[in-house]
């Protein structure tokens, strides 16, 4: 039996990540695709002839979707994911999960009485580079994790991202926050710094984190390029996940730190970087690159199928929406403390 998909948005997440990523799987049919500007929802249905353009919601629920598939601006979220239960879908709804906790927390709450599931978009956690992570760690414990973003406005961006609070900070830390917290969690902000901000937009933003071992987080919005990488360190070595290059790389320990130690430790670094990154540029260059979004949509779908649990938990998704409702709050005391 198909499980019958409803596509909620039309932009560059729905178009390159989602629709392709459901498609993907043998058991789903995208029966139709809602955009308030009709124009938009047929130019994207085109590529899915199985899919009908809608311009209004309750239409797009008429043609009885299992799952709704949200990519839309945060603050749109909670209402189109509860009008969703509402009407006995499942749910997948990207991150933000929601603007705060209050609106989240309605947001499982209507999940749970309607007995509907509901996954947010923790992409990464499903991407090559961290499931190579996880292998090169195994259990051993981390000791320490680092999220590093650096931003280049000059990229794509989502056009509303100004429309945050907190601006592009809200819309990309819980990237960083999600998988800390699965490394190192639950988290707690110990301290928060921020510079620059105009208005409510940080230039800069400084956290440090406490969870079963202490982690920091650093973004830079204003960079000349962009890179995202999670550095985590165990008693088995570092390990480096470039996520954006969906690669994982990996430094022993180097003894002494003798020549012939740092000589050995590099030699294998740099080899786990030039495997991963054949194997990446290749996917990129065949278009088989979907940095964990296809890998987590087909295990939701399987979910819902009764094949497995929910690949992100909603206790997993609210911690993420408190640490960031912790950071906005931080952020609205910067100016008073001027």
């Amino acid at each position: 039996m198909a499980v019958r998909v409803g596509m909620i948005g039309t932009g560059w997440v729905a178009r390159a990540r989602h629709i392709p990523s459901f498609a993907s799987h043998r058991d789903v049919q995208i029966v139709g695709i809602y955009d308030r500007h009709l124009e938009h929802a047929r130019r994207l249905a085109e590529d899915v002839p199985s899919a009908r353009p809608v311009a209004d919601l309750d239409e797009l629920f008429a043609l009885g979707p299992d799952v709704i598939s949200i990519a839309t601006p945060p603050w749109s979220h909670a209402e189109l994911a509860i009008a969703a239960f509402e009407h006995g879908a499942h749910v997948f709804t990207e991150k933000p999960m929601a603007m705060h906790t209050v609106e989240a927390d309605a947001m499982v709450t209507a999940s749970q009485r309607a007995d509907r599931m509901l996954c947010v978009s923790h992409n990464f956690l499903f991407s090559r580079a961290v499931a190579a992570g996880r292998r090169f760690i195994a259990d051993d414990p981390v000791r320490y994790a680092v999220g590093v973003q650096l931003s280049s406005l000059k990229r794509r961006l989502p056009s509303w991202y100004q429309d945050l609070p907190g601006g592009l900070m809200f819309d990309e830390v819980p990237h960083l926050l999600y998988l800390l917290d699965h490394f190192i969690g639950p988290l707690e902000v110990e301290h928060a710094r921020f510079r620059g901000s105009a208005g409510s937009e940080p230039r800069t933003a400084e956290v440090l984190l406490g969870g079963a071992a202490p982690g920091q987080i650093t973004m830079v919005f204003d960079a000349p390029v962009s890179e995202w990488q999670v550095v985590l360190s165990s008693d088995r070595g570092v390990v480096a996940l470039d996520l954006f290059r969906d690669i994982a790389v990996r430094v022993q320990p180097d003894g002494a730190h003798r020549a012939g130690d740092i000589l050995r430790t590099s030699a294998k670094a740099v080899l786990d970087h030039t495997t991963g990154f054949v194997a990446s540029g290749t996917r990129l260059a065949l278009g088989r690159s979907f940095w964990g979004h296809d890998v987590l949509i087909h295990r939701f779908v399987d979910a819902t199928l009764g094949r497995g649990p929910v690949p992100v938990t909603s206790e997993q998704a609210l911690r993420v929406v408190a640490v960031a409702d912790r950071l906005v709050s931080e952020l609205a005391e910067v100016p008073a403390r001027r």
